[in-house]
């Protein structure tokens, strides 16, 4: 339907309108990387993507090295210490970027204790049964003790 130029709308009564879906059917997949990680948090497990070329290790895990664009085949376990670089909140929840010993990069995710800066913290994991290769399977990090 086309407007001529002279016509003027005097209230929004006046437009037409409906209501309608579009039907979408999609599925996202987290990749190479992203589903070896997965699968790792599924076993209680931090993956990260390793370069033998680099002898580098790297969280996220990628398909390529960002140092030497080489591919990535190889992914080790990280060690479950990790350090508190960064913390933020936002509404009831405390998040924190996360980095790992000789690993490139690292994780934000929860605090589910107090934890500042420079805080050695430890992951804890959802219980075998209720993972379901979500990054939600690893329920945050806590203090170590």
């Amino acid at each position: 339907m086309r407007m001529p130029i002279e016509e003027r709308i005097e209230s929004v009564a006046d437009i037409r309108q409906w209501t309608d879906t579009i039907p979408f059917q999609y599925e996202y997949t987290a990749g190479v990387a992203g589903e070896r990680f997965l699968r790792g948090l599924m076993d209680g497990k931090i993956l990260a993507g390793y370069c033998p070329g680099c002898n580098e290790s790297s969280l996220p895990a990628r398909i390529y090295c960002v140092r030497c664009y080489g591919g990535i085949t190889e992914y080790v376990e990280v060690e479950p210490v990790g350090k508190v670089r960064a913390v933020t909140s936002a509404k009831q929840d405390a998040f924190a970027f996360v980095t790992f010993k000789d690993v490139r990069g690292g994780l934000v995710h929860r605090l589910l204790d107090r934890a500042r800066a420079g805080t050695e913290v430890v992951p804890r994991f959802r219980p075998r049964s209720e993972r379901t290769g979500s990054i939600l399977d690893l329920q945050g990090f806590e203090s170590r003790r």
